[in-house]
């Protein structure tokens, strides 16, 4: 996709922001196929989205992409919902396309099929769906979501769909030979899986 083709009203965000407690390691810059897991995704989502914020605190990321924007959180230790919330506030579109940092195997195809799905509803959540569940962190979100977010960040409910009955919720269907485009990495042991 050219600069010209690429999309300019969807920012993407890559959460780079969580404490990686089970597996003892920053996920972000592990390394697959020769590339660390942020690397490949800032290159995918290059090709598609004019936009990309960073949602971490940390100097390693930062380090890694002084030319990319940062959103670091606004409230701390909130898990994911903190850094949809700072990317949110920091996206110069009123819609954010959210990526966790630990997802290898992100499509391009998935991505463009979900983006579709979202212009040809009246969505202000759009999250994928398939036979092991559903994937808030591969989902996109309006920005008008803000008033519900602060309000769960307020009062400690830190669940990314605590607001989803809140807002106008749609879910997109995916068949089983997609459900490893969302796989993500959590412990050692899904690290030796995909090794």
């Amino acid at each position: 996709m050219n600069d010209k083709m690429k999309i300019k009203d969807i920012t993407a965000v890559i959460l780079a922001g969580g404490k990686n407690s089970r597996i003892n390691q920053e996920k972000s810059l592990i390394r697959f196929r020769g590339d660390s897991l942020i690397d490949r995704q800032v290159e995918l989502l290059q090709s598609i989205f004019e936009n990309i914020i960073i949602a971490t605190s940390k100097e390693s990321i930062k380090e890694k992409f002084p030319r990319m924007q940062i959103a670091e959180d606004e409230y701390r230790n909130c898990g994911p919902l903190g850094g949809i919330h700072s990317a949110m506030k920091h996206a110069p579109t009123n819609i954010v396309f959210v990526f966790a940092c630990d997802m290898p195997f992100l499509d391009s195809s998935i991505i463009l099929r979900q983006i579709a799905a979202f212009r040809n509803s009246s969505a202000e959540i759009l999250v994928p769906r398939h036979a092991e569940g559903i994937e808030p962190l591969h989902a996109i979100y309006s920005t008008n979501n803000l008033p519900y977010l602060e309000k769960c960040l307020k009062t400690k409910r830190y669940s990314v769909r605590s607001f989803y009955q809140r807002s106008n919720t749609d879910y997109l269907d995916f068949e089983p030979q997609y459900i490893e485009n969302f796989f993500n990495i959590n412990t050692p042991d899904d690290l030796k899986n995909i090794i």
